[in-house]
């Protein structure tokens, strides 16, 4: 064989491999891939309008959705539709939707549709006004608001709260309305209008959360009588499971594009600041810190409950004098009564005895001035405030370390961290690590829980834990806690009054009103932290007796 046929073989047998490769690549298309592309030539025709973003559930721990979304009736206009019916009929239905007259792209015109509206529309059918239902993510039953945050209407991606954190993991299939279209966009005959849910590889999954959505439910129902502005948090001592978080304003996402597109008429709504979650911003914990002050004095200053002093209704300390409450002398008494009556005289005198040093040592061991590391599995929950702790060094003056006994000055701290605080005494000297998530759940049902754990650490002893519980059984009983005490159920707490300097919405001198409790005091189930922005002749402590009653049965 010569070269010339050798060279003739040669492009023969590439001319076949490359016809082999060509039938192969069009079998692919054809017998594999062609209902993809069908379906892909289909949408190039189509013109849709996303009716929802499918994404996971946001779950409490028993598995109830703490989302309330609901189902409703809304209407689609596709635009161009419009344009090609009867012109008398088109200026009767743009005078029902004047936005239909400006719009090119199709889009959700009406809500909520009543059946009356429901019915006039649908006879509309061919003329590009749908009427179809819906599932909204989040409806008027929503829990949780602030933390659970909110997604984008037109994107569907998590803007902020969990939502953002796990985006990733809760992103769904968009659920759409297409209408199937010739060149001149006319519905094609057979074709018209269709339900598409692209499918995409990634199935959403569920966030199971440590929330229980009845102890969130009732909490969230006394704030909503009782606080205007405000905070609470309800946690279990022993494991850091957040039970319940809420913030005052409510934070409502089905309301979020209303609200937001008419700012004048909601500009009271949104002076207060309604999308702050305040369970997680500092502020100045006022007397909830002598639980700390009273800790330093028990383990470092060697005092015991019945320690005497006495009190002349006032202490100078520098140039400047501290009063006590309503500036009247309690007189001769002991620690427990002291603590019991938020007695500022004397705890200044602990503090300036203990020293800067020691109060700061045990503030920071006890939780304050960090953050907590709320976890969120993997993640921690960066939206929280580490509050503020001065360091010694920033404490130049004694008066700076008498306003720090007295939780104010520099210090502050959120409700998240005094939950904390207060769940080392309900649950004998242990800091633990508060929890908001417990995993993860697929579309099959499969649980992935998270794994991660912080073990409590020891901060102070069991004597010193029980000491102050008696401190605090006090406050209720004999104090200026009264109003926390239940016939029902036996609790423990702290009270705490900060004045701010500013006034509040109404025009009146500003303070905040804190109580920071144990349900039951022994064997304790839950702390509960409630905080008042602008009390309005509430106090944190009834607010505190009515949450612990309504939520007694579900702890």
């Amino acid at each position: 064989m010569n070269k010339r046929q050798q060279r003739i073989i040669s492009l023969m047998l590439l001319f076949s491999l490359l016809l082999v490769i060509l039938a192969g690549r069009l079998a692919l298309i054809q017998l594999v891939q062609g209902k993809r592309y069908a379906r892909e030539a289909v949408k190039q025709r189509a013109q849709v309008v996303v009716l929802n973003h499918n994404r996971g559930d946001i779950l409490d721990r028993h598995g109830e959705s703490l989302l309330g979304g609901e189902e409703g009736k809304v209407l689609v206009v596709f635009p161009s539709i419009l344009d090609l019916i009867n012109s008398n009929i088109r200026d009767e239905l743009i005078s029902a939707i004047p936005q239909a007259g400006a719009a090119s792209a199709p889009f959700i015109a009406l809500e909520d549709l009543s059946p009356a509206e429901a019915d006039y529309f649908r006879n509309y059918h061919d003329s590009g006004l749908i009427v179809t239902t819906v599932y909204r993510r989040y409806g008027s039953g929503a829990l949780a608001n602030h933390l659970v945050g909110h997604i984008g209407p037109d994107d569907g991606e998590g803007k902020v709260g969990l939502e953002k954190y796990f985006n990733n993991e809760l992103q769904g299939y968009p659920h759409t309305l297409a209408a199937l279209v010739d060149g001149k966009k006319r519905l094609i005959k057979g074709l018209g209008f269709r339900l598409w849910q692209d499918e995409q590889t990634g199935a959403p999954q569920d966030l199971i959360l440590t929330i229980d959505s009845l102890i969130q439910q009732h909490v969230e129902a006394v704030m909503d009588r009782e606080i205007f502005k405000g905070a609470v948090v309800a946690m279990d001592p022993h494991t850091g499971h957040i039970l319940a978080m809420a913030s005052r304003p409510n934070y409502y996402q089905a309301e979020l594009s209303n609200i937001l597109n008419n700012r004048e008429k909601y500009k009271f709504y949104l002076d207060a600041k309604p999308f702050i979650n305040r369970g997680l911003l500092s502020f100045p914990p006022a007397s909830i810190f002598k639980i700390v002050v009273a800790a330093a004095a028990f383990e470092a200053g060697g005092y015991n409950l019945f320690a005497r002093f006495n009190c002349e209704g006032h202490i100078r300390v520098g140039d400047r004098i501290f009063h006590c409450s309503l500036g009247q002398p309690h007189g001769a008494l002991d620690l427990s009564e002291a603590f019991a009556q938020s007695c500022n005289t004397v705890f200044i005198k602990l503090a300036l005895e203990l020293g800067k040093d020691t109060l700061y040592k045990y503030a920071n061991k006890m939780g304050l001035g960090e953050k907590t590391g709320l976890s969120l599995g993997s993640m921690k929950f960066d939206e929280e405030s580490p509050g503020l702790l001065p360091l010694p060094a920033e404490m130049a003056y004694l008066g700076e370390l008498a306003l720090m006994a007295l939780g104010q000055g520099k210090l502050e701290a959120t409700p998240l961290q005094l939950a904390r605080l207060t769940a080392i005494v309900a649950n004998g000297g242990y800091l633990v690590e508060p929890r908001l998530v417990m995993g993860l759940r697929d579309e099959g049902g499969r649980m992935s829980f998270d794994r991660t754990y912080t073990y409590p650490k020891n901060v102070i002893s069991p004597l010193t834990a029980n000491r102050l519980k008696y401190l605090m059984l006090k406050v209720v009983d004999q104090g200026t806690g009264k109003k926390a005490k239940s016939d029902k159920i036996i609790t423990g707490g702290k009270t705490g009054t900060a004045e701010t300097g500013y006034q509040d919405s109404r025009g009146n001198p500003q303070y905040y009103s804190w109580f920071s409790g144990i349900m039951p005091l022994q064997n304790s189930r839950a702390v509960i932290t409630v905080f008042i922005e602008e009390p309005q002749g509430k106090s944190a402590a009834i607010v505190f007796k009515h949450i612990a009653e309504a939520i007694e049965p579900f702890i």
